[in-house]
């Protein structure tokens, strides 16, 4: 596989050494929108201006390459408006898989603009990403997408506005536009999953409180997908749902909508669907936590899909557990679809987290599959000045219906770190990963690597 493609995954200081598979998510854009909470508001707008700069040196597969990671990082804001810049931009020295001894990592840059008053507020975001690929098959919970990762590189653009009002009304709303552009380069092979396209969308919901147990919501969405040589798509949504409280202890949300959905593929073949969707969330509070009963059904140009679950979750303290089962029902079979999330503090200077996954997945393209995932990760300050890391993750997929082979993929991560003085860090660690899918049967996906390096964080504010 290529050098580059492992190397950018961890190519950053404080975290940025994580789950290689995830690293290929693109930042993309979000349907909600995000208003702070009053609570935290203080500390999220407290002015920031940080540059940080890291030499690494790693030994990837026997071979020694050189790693600066750029972070830029600006932030100032009252409770009126905030703004943030961040920029990440690392350097590679000597990748064998580069022309040049100087090369680009991943880079990613955002820009987040929001201002709001008692009533209302406004949001704009803009994000871009450029990282490079590899073989594998994973989905992208934030694109909506089965991404056939191959050789080559992906540059995703987007950018999001948002309007609310009526926050504090009987009479409200939200309204929402988003667009990105996703463009490959340098593929190795034909994939049926990687084309340059571009999303556009909107939503609006009007709110109306006719009572005080009662919030009631008109909804209307829409999205289109333009492929250059891909499936092109068209998704519509419109209808009514209404959260309302059944008794001091009892919330039950429930919706209900008109879907329709067209695709049509590169050779003019076409394949719609219509009909109705359904969601449906019971909730019932204990003294521990809460217990959740959920239920949806949605049309698909494949099939119709019903999903329901029934959870638990408890608030202990010194652990949080949450738990939930069920089944799902696609063209006449019925799979078992689960959730299970865990963490605990161990002690004051050691906390542990697992969770594992099981759930029905559907691409914008209209293919279904099945995915799994478990990550388990531990942290111990070791002195006040030293800390430690260590994760595993595993994530596989099975597609029921498309071109898509299934592929799996499991790491290991562990990393060191220790202040040396003042803004001065030093880090290191291992990574190990292994990949593989139907499609391949060699072991190019696997990947060792070490890694030790440096980093100064230069604050300009005082």
């Amino acid at each position: 596989m290529p050098k580059r493609a492992r190397l950018q995954a961890r190519a950053g200081f404080g975290g940025a050494f994580g789950y290689r598979v995830l690293a290929i998510s693109t930042v993309a854009l979000l349907p909600q929108l995000t208003w702070a909470q009053d609570s935290d508001q203080d500390s999220a707008l407290a002015p920031k201006a940080e540059f940080t700069i890291g030499q690494q040196i790693a030994v990837d597969n026997g071979d020694v390459i050189g790693i600066t990671p750029l972070d830029l990082n600006i932030q100032t804001g009252t409770r009126a408006q905030l703004l943030q810049f961040s920029l990440s931009l690392p350097i590679n020295q000597g990748d064998p898989d580069e022309d040049d001894f100087l090369s680009f990592g991943d880079r990613q840059a955002r820009l987040f603009y929001r201002r709001g008053a008692k009533n209302s507020a406004f949001e704009t975001e803009f994000n871009y990403r450029e990282s490079d690929l590899d073989d594998s098959l994973v989905y992208d919970d934030v694109t909506n997408e089965f991404v056939s990762v191959d050789r080559g590189s992906v540059a995703t653009k987007s950018g999001r506005l948002g309007y609310v009002f009526g926050q504090q009304g009987k009479i409200g709303g939200e309204v929402g536009l988003n667009y990105s552009r996703r463009d490959y380069t340098d593929l190795s092979t034909d994939s049926a999953s990687l084309y340059d396209s571009k999303t556009y969308g909107g939503d609006i919901k009007l709110y109306l409180e006719p009572t005080p147990l009662i919030r009631a919501r008109i909804v209307a969405t829409q999205s289109r997908i333009e492929s250059d040589g891909g499936t092109d798509s068209r998704n519509t949504d419109a209808g009514v749902g209404a959260a309302m409280q059944i008794d001091k202890v009892t919330n039950l949300d429930a919706e209900i909508t008109h879907t329709r959905i067209r695709r049509e593929e590169e050779d003019g073949t076409i394949e719609e669907a219509t009909g109705p969707s359904y969601r449906l969330a019971l909730t019932r509070s204990r003294p521990l936590g809460d217990w959740r009963l959920s239920y949806d059904s949605t049309p698909g140009t494949s099939g119709r899909r019903d999903n329901m679950m029934l959870g638990r979750s408890l608030e202990m303290q010194t652990y949080e557990l949450s738990a939930a089962v069920g089944m799902t029902h696609f063209q006449g079979n019925y799979d078992p679809i689960f959730e299970v999330n865990y963490s605990r503090e161990l002690n004051r200077i050691s906390k542990f987290q697992a969770s594992l996954t099981h759930r029905s997945v559907t691409a914008s393209d209209g293919d279904e599959a099945l995915n799994t995932t478990l990550s388990a990760s531990y942290s111990r300050q070791l002195t006040e000045i030293s800390g430690l890391n260590a994760a595993i993750n595993y994530r596989a997929t099975d597609v029921q219906t498309g071109d898509n082979a299934n592929a799996e993929t499991v790491s290991l991560d562990i990393s060191y770190n220790r202040a040396l003085y003042s803004d001065l860090s030093l880090v290191a660690g291992a990574n190990i990963t292994r990949s593989s899918s139907d499609n391949r049967n060699d072991d190019d996906n696997d990947d060792e690597r070490v890694y030790l390096g440096i980093s100064r964080t230069f604050d300009w504010l005082p």
